[in-house]
């Protein structure tokens, strides 16, 4: 299992989540922490994830996580901010939090309905200052390009 950049309190709610959302017939299996470049931050698992296949988990964070670039190029708009993909093995929903792309892996039976309505808003709580945090040290500090240039 791989560490997470959250620390254990963010960790512990991260998981507390995912149990309240597999005790409603969620589904839950992993969530997925990467960038909007696919550099994988972190993962969550659900107590009984099942058998997930490592290589299958490292594909979705680097390939899927930059596609949120695209909707824009494709006509989607700028405003996409969850994208649901349902396949004969599971569901994958995609959430965009600038600068974090979180994915959600369920099994195919994932109740999705409490997915979004539940998760999602608290997921958004939980990163928010996750986010701002990576957003701020992203931000090229003028202070010190100013002072070098002197």
């Amino acid at each position: 299992m791989r560490a997470t950049p959250f620390g254990p309190e963010k960790e512990e709610a991260l998981h507390q989540l995912v149990r309240r959302i597999n005790s409603s017939s969620g589904g839950v299996r992993v969530i997925l922490f990467s960038t909007s470049e696919g550099v994988p931050l972190g993962r969550i698992y659900a107590e009984d994830c099942g058998n997930l296949s490592e290589e299958v988990l490292a594909s979705v964070e680097s390939t899927w996580a930059p596609a949120s670039k695209q909707f824009p190029l494709l006509g989607q708009g700028k405003d996409i901010q969850t994208v649901t993909a349902m396949y004969d093995v599971g569901n994958l929903i995609h959430v965009y939090q600038t600068p974090l792309v979180v994915t959600i892996l369920t099994a195919p039976h994932a109740n999705l309905g409490t997915i979004r309505s539940i998760a999602l808003p608290i997921l958004k709580e939980v990163l928010d200052s996750l986010c701002q945090t990576l957003l701020s040290s992203l931000t090229p500090n003028t202070s010190a390009q100013d002072s070098r240039m002197m």
